[in-house]
């Protein structure tokens, strides 16, 4: 569909209409400019891109009778050594990294299609790709994909696709999670032999990381801490920083049943307590501690919890996917554990939570105890003052505690903005952490929200 513009007046008076029509019965104006040959009456050239031996004319095409009663469509023309070879077209973009002067744009209504031209043994080449996607994220100035490699581009979706060339060729990834732990879908790394990806959760500040084989079947995925990749110069694109973090970050190893999965190359530090609490405590470290059974960097002696174990947990057999039972007679917080499910949270990508055998003031007071062994500075949203409209006001308490001295951002703010009913819910510097009674009789430890130090702030 042509990019439309159109002036007028809601009504106009008979003799109006009559002077209206006779003036839209002038003739077109000609075309002026180098491009003249290349238009139409009524068609002037806006701007002129060239790509190779491709000329690409953005063109405005006036219709009617002036400014207040003319319709303006925007388009675009492609040329190829001095001859038309696309009439009208919108949102051509060059399409480089492959070897030969190229541009693409999406086929209209064509459900993720992409049109790409290129010259080819001395000819204009048309190649229709069809990405198998209605839909794939992008930002501004790579909706047709983020080049990764020279002759490769990622559509990131659930998954995504693979665009190599030329000749062009689709791969579809195969899917990662959209489920408990949240959408766990962008490409990270893939393993040495090309038979397995690494996903993660975000490309901007990934806190998850998921293995998919090329057969769809997967590891259990792994909570990380927070990082933020970081752009260089020599970036093909957006993408290219969560690559160049992974590179860093992991490395690709075989699991005892031969599959392939990553490992931190940097050993999960010697914790200050256990690992189960300390996902709770203090983001940084206790992040690097992991609970997957089939991960040889995780904690040893966790297993996945079955169907229908749990009964005053998890009703009806239902067992939330990554759930898993501890190592016998393990104790968190003073209590008996029972279960620790992974979470999407609100904010922060994924969190946990934690399921112990005992009453809520209880575990309460042993994770008060626990935050002043560690020495760590916290606020009790439960007893901050409320507002006229209930919420609670802590503003007071994080400045003098945590010396957050200004307003957090928006969707941390709501996400701390959570009042319980009964239990109590604390705020410490890089974690916010919800103790509330379970229907089983038991207590449910859960993350509220996981952020950096200090946290994203805004002046007003």
């Amino acid at each position: 569909m042509m990019t439309r513009r159109v002036n007028g007046l809601g009504r106009l008076a008979p003799a109006a209409l009559a002077l209206v029509l006779v003036a839209c019965g002038a003739p077109a104006t000609p075309p002026s400019g180098p491009y003249a040959r290349f238009l139409k009456g009524d068609e002037s050239v806006r701007k002129v891109s060239e790509e190779g031996p491709f000329t690409v004319l953005d063109i405005e095409y006036s219709t009617c009778c002036g400014y207040l009663f003319s319709a303006q469509l925007d388009y675009q023309r492609i040329l190829y050594r001095d001859k038309v070879v696309v009439k009208k077209v919108e949102r051509v973009k060059p399409f480089r990294g492959f070897g030969r002067p190229a541009l693409v744009w999406p086929v209209p209504l064509g459900d993720g299609k992409l049109q790409v031209l290129s010259e080819h043994a001395g000819k204009a080449a048309f190649d229709t790709v069809d990405l198998g996607l209605y839909s794939h994220d992008g930002e501004e100035g790579y909706y047709h994909g983020y080049p990764i490699a020279p002759g490769l581009r990622y559509f990131p979706s659930n998954g995504g696709v693979l665009l190599a060339g030329f000749p062009l060729r689709v791969q579809k990834l195969p899917p990662g999670l959209d489920c408990c732990t949240g959408h766990i879908g962008q490409l990270a790394g893939t393993a040495p032999d090309g038979s397995a990806y690494a996903y993660t959760d975000s490309r901007k500040e990934p806190a998850a990381i998921l293995v998919v084989d090329t057969d769809g079947g997967k590891r259990e995925p792994v909570p990380l801490p927070m990082a933020t990749p970081t752009s260089a110069a020599q970036d093909l694109s957006p993408h290219s920083p969560l690559l160049r973090w992974f590179q860093a970050s992991f490395t690709w190893t075989k699991n005892a049943q031969d599959q392939w999965n990553v490992v931190p190359v940097a050993a999960a530090p010697q914790g200050k307590g256990m690992a189960v609490e300390d996902v709770f405590l203090d983001v940084p470290s206790g992040y690097r501690h992991c609970f997957a059974t089939d991960n040889p960097s995780c904690e040893p002696g966790w297993r996945l919890l079955r169907a229908g174990e749990l009964p005053a947990l998890f009703k009806d057999g239902y067992v939330p996917p990554y759930s898993y039972a501890p190592p016998p007679d393990l104790r968190a917080f003073g209590a008996p554990v029972s279960a620790l499910v992974p979470s999407r949270i609100g904010y922060g990508g994924t969190g946990y939570y934690l399921y112990v055998d005992d009453k809520a003031d209880r575990v309460v007071a042993a994770f008060t105890r626990r935050l002043h062994e560690r020495k760590l500075p916290f606020v009790r949203v439960d007893e901050c003052p409320r507002t006229e409209y209930g919420n609670p006001d802590c503003a007071a308490q994080l400045a003098e505690r945590l010396g957050w001295r200004r307003k957090l951002d928006y969707a941390l703010e709501g996400a701390l903005r959570w009042r319980p009913e009964t239990g109590a819910m604390f705020v410490l510097p890089t974690v916010a952490v919800a103790i509330v009674p379970d229907e089983g009789g038991g207590t449910r430890i859960g993350t509220l929200a996981r952020y950096p130090a200090p946290p994203p702030m805004r002046d007003k």
